[in-house]
C-alpha cells in the first residue's frame, strides 16, 4: 500500500511539472506575441530618440492651464507662452521622458472604455513638434496612474496615422514611478525663476542699496582678482578680497523660490509701495541692468527669530520684486549671504 501511494504520489508529481512546463511556454509565447505586436504597432511608438529635433511643446489640461513652450534660437532657456523664460530642470525631465517613454503593456479589456472616459474628461493633451514643423509629429493624451504608481496611461496620435483606438501602460526606462506629473501645464510653474544668471561671471558692477545707508556698498569687477569695493562713491583700499570674490561668485546664479505667491493683488501692490529692505542692481558687461528689491515679509503669530526671541517677520523668506514690478518669494537661504552689510567685508 505505501508503495503504491509513493508511485502515486510520483506520478502526480511528474503531472505537475508538465503542467507547469506547458503553461510556462504558453506564457512566454503570449508575452512574445504580445510584445512583437506592441513593437509592430505605430500607436506604441511613442518616444522621440532625437529630442534636440523637438521645437515646441504645448500641453493643456481640464482646468484651462495651457503650457506654450518652444525652443530659443539665442538661449539656453526655452520660451514659455512667449512671455517668460521656462524653468531648464523641467524642460529637461519633460524631453527625458519624451526620449524614454515605452509601453509597458496593454490596458485590460475590461478596463478600456472607463479609461477612454477619463482621459477624455480629465486628461492632459500634449503636441510635440519637431524640425519647426507645423504640425505635430506626436500628439499625447496624458491619463491616471496605475494603482501599483509604476506607470502612466497614455494614448498616442500620429499625423498619418490618426489616434489609437486604445491607451496602453507606459513607462520611463530606468525611472520607477509614473508620468503625469511632468507633464503639467500650469504657467507659473513652468516659470523660470532666475533673477541673476551670470554662471561666466559676466559682471561688471554690483551695489547693495540697505535701507541703512551705512550698510550700503558697491562692488566693481573686471576679471579675475580686479576687484574693488567702494561706500557711497569712496573706495575702501583695504577689505576681505576672498570675502567679496565669495560674494561675487555666488551671482552666477541666485533664483527666486516661486512667483506663485497667492497673494491678493491689493497686498502685492501694498508690497511694490512700501520701502524695500535692501535693493541689489547687476550691471553685466554689456552695461544692462538686473534689479531686484526685496522686502520683509510677516511670519505667522508666536514666530521665533534665529536666537529664539519673537519677531513679526519671516525668518525664512522675504518678498522679492523685480523691474517688472511681479512679486515672488524669496528664500532668506539665498539672499541673506548677498545682502550683508558693509562691515561683514571690512577688516578690522
Amino acid at each position: 500500500m505505501e508503495q503504491k501511494t509513493r508511485s502515486m504520489n510520483r506520478k502526480n508529481l511528474i503531472l505537475l511539472l508538465l503542467l507547469l512546463v506547458v503553461v510556462g511556454v504558453a506564457i512566454y509565447f503570449y508575452q512574445k506575441d504580445q510584445n512583437s505586436s506592441i513593437k509592430d504597432n505605430p500607436f506604441t511608438q511613442f518616444a522621440i530618440e532625437d529630442t534636440s529635433s523637438v521645437t515646441k511643446i504645448f500641453i493643456a489640461d481640464h482646468d484651462g492651464n495651457t503650457a506654450l513652450l518652444e525652443r530659443s534660437s539665442n538661449s539656453r532657456l526655452w520660451d514659455l507662452n512667449r512671455k517668460y523664460k521656462a524653468r531648464e530642470d523641467a524642460i529637461k525631465n519633460l524631453l527625458q521622458v519624451i526620449n524614454r517613454v515605452r509601453v509597458r503593456g496593454n490596458v485590460s479589456s475590461a478596463a478600456r472604455d472607463n479609461m477612454m472616459k477619463v482621459m477624455a474628461s480629465s486628461g492632459k493633451k500634449v503636441e510635440i513638434y519637431t524640425h519647426g514643423e507645423n504640425t505635430p509629429s506626436r500628439i499625447y493624451y496624458i491619463g491616471p496612474n496605475t494603482a501599483d504608481h509604476t506607470g502612466t496611461i497614455m494614448l498616442l496620435e500620429l499625423p498619418e496615422e490618426g489616434k489609437s483606438p486604445e491607451p496602453y501602460i507606459c513607462h520611463m526606462e530606468g525611472f520607477t514611478g509614473f508620468l503625469n506629473p511632468r507633464f503639467f501645464a500650469q504657467e507659473m510653474e513652468w516659470r523660470y525663476t532666475g533673477i541673476f544668471d551670470y554662471p561666466k561671471l559676466e559682471i561688471s558692477k554690483i551695489e547693495v542699496q540697505h535701507s541703512v545707508p551705512e550698510w550700503s556698498f558697491e562692488v566693481n569687477y573686471r576679471g579675475q582678482n580686479n576687484i574693488a569695493l567702494s561706500h557711497l562713491g569712496n573706495n575702501i583700499p583695504q577689505f576681505d578680497t576672498a570675502g567679496v570674490k565669495d560674494f561675487l561668485i555666488r551671482f552666477k546664479k541666485v533664483h527666486l523660490e516661486s512667483y506663485r505667491t497667492f497673494l491678493k493683488p491689493a497686498v502685492e501692490d501694498s508690497i511694490r509701495k512700501s520701502p524695500p529692505v535692501v535693493r541689489l542692481i547687476v550691471t553685466n558687461n554689456k552695461k544692462e541692468k538686473e534689479v531686484l528689491s526685496l522686502y520683509l515679509k510677516r511670519g505667522k503669530e508666536n514666530t521665533l527669530d534665529a536666537n529664539g526671541k519673537p519677531t513679526p517677520w519671516d525668518p525664512e523668506y522675504l518678498w522679492g520684486v523685480n523691474e517688472k514690478g511681479e512679486v515672488g518669494l524669496a528664500q532668506r537661504y539665498v539672499f541673506d549671504p548677498i545682502t550683508l552689510p558693509l562691515q561683514a567685508f571690512l577688516r578690522n
